[in-house]
């Protein structure tokens, strides 16, 4: 008796997968579906989606641009920082606050961010505890260090020619 009820792994995928519909289609999902697709497989629109997710997140927000070598997150805070540049040092703290003008994804990345820009020294001139990559050393808190452009970033970060320019996330700014 037991063994009749007994499902095999086979069965259920082939159920699972194929969905069928019947009926009119109401035209909102033809796009995604094709407008004569009436049957899909679920399992390959979650593959599909999630490549597509996967890719977009590899290659326009871990992946550093070829142009100027910079993530997304990096060019924000440059240009937060460049936004509020006088000439003297400013509190870590208050460029991450600046940055998130740009970058709505928390501080912890922004700050994360901008300590990897301050340890290789190119475009940041840093002051304070900003830690070590060759020892593992974690830099001190935001409120302690100080950060501004360097002159190379300065001329050539924010050159026209290079830089381009678009909306930020809200469209309320622009932002390299």
């Amino acid at each position: 008796m037991e063994e009749e009820n007994i499902i095999t792994p086979e069965e259920t995928v082939e159920e699972e997968q194929v969905i069928e519909e019947e009926g009119p289609s109401s035209g909102r999902f033809d796009r995604l579906l094709g407008s004569d697709a009436r049957k899909f497989k679920l399992s390959g629109m979650f593959k599909d989606w999630y490549l597509d997710y996967a890719s977009y997140v590899i290659l326009h927000r871990a992946v550093p641009h070829i142009v100027d070598g910079l993530k997304p997150v990096q060019r924000r805070v440059l240009h937060a920082m460049y936004k509020m540049d006088d000439g003297a040092y400013t509190k870590v703290a208050n460029i991450v606050g600046q940055a998130m003008q740009y970058h709505p994804h928390g501080d912890q990345s922004i700050l994360g961010a901008l300590v990897q820009l301050g340890q290789k020294g190119l475009t940041v001139d840093c002051q304070g505890n900003w830690g070590s990559i060759l020892t593992g050393d974690s830099n001190a808190a935001p409120r302690y260090i100080e950060a501004r452009l360097s002159k190379f970033a300065k001329e050539v970060v924010f050159d026209p020619k290079v830089t381009h320019w678009m909306n930020s996330y809200d469209g309320r700014n622009q932002e390299p």
